[in-house]
């Protein structure tokens, strides 16, 4: 037996690992791989992305007024000022007198013509603003009775805080025994 081992004879020759070569190379390709998709992500869909959800945001904005708008409106005539009655007055019998009113026509600097457009952040908080003022607030009269200490109650909670510390003592003293 002694025969086979040389001792102090040059080490063997290393063989070329093509496993290894071959892996790297896999994770090599991958993580390139990768980077290409990160790069198609970041530089095209990304952005489309970003574009669908402002326009998304801006028909919703768009709506939320509409609906604002509507809800004021109806608002309006549930809930209608109050006024004083109408009461009726005697007129004069009229008389026709011809008063001739000159008209001069002076240019303003306000376009006429176009309808205004209102900021729909403003009409929106304009809304909310109307809501809270018709609204009554809610107002709380319990606290919920939830969790475990409320069906346990707070005396379970010590008694089973005390069972895993017992526990944990049990196990520890059983891991200490020496093995007989």
């Amino acid at each position: 037996m002694a025969e086979d081992f040389e001792i102090g004879g040059p080490p063997p020759e290393e063989s070329s690992n093509r496993t290894f070569v071959m892996a790297a190379a896999g994770i090599g390709g991958l993580l390139v791989l990768s980077m290409i998709c990160l790069a198609v992500y970041a530089l095209i869909l990304a952005p489309r992305q970003r574009q669908a959800a402002v326009n998304r945001a801006t028909e919703i904005a768009l709506e939320n007024t509409q609906v604002a708008q509507a809800i004021t409106q109806t608002a309006g005539a549930l809930f209608p000022s109050a006024t004083s009655p109408a009461t009726h007055t005697a007129t004069p019998s009229p008389t026709a007198t011809r008063t001739p009113t000159p008209v001069v026509v002076v240019p303003s600097a306000t376009p006429t013509g176009t309808a205004a457009t209102l900021d729909p952040a403003a009409v929106t908080a304009a809304f909310l603003a109307t809501q809270r003022a018709l609204t009554p607030s809610p107002t709380v009269t319990a606290l919920p009775t939830t969790g475990f200490a409320d069906e346990g109650g707070f005396p379970m909670l010590i008694a089973l805080g005390a069972v895993l510390i017992l526990v944990a003592i049990v196990a520890r003293g059983m891991r200490m025994r020496p093995a007989s």
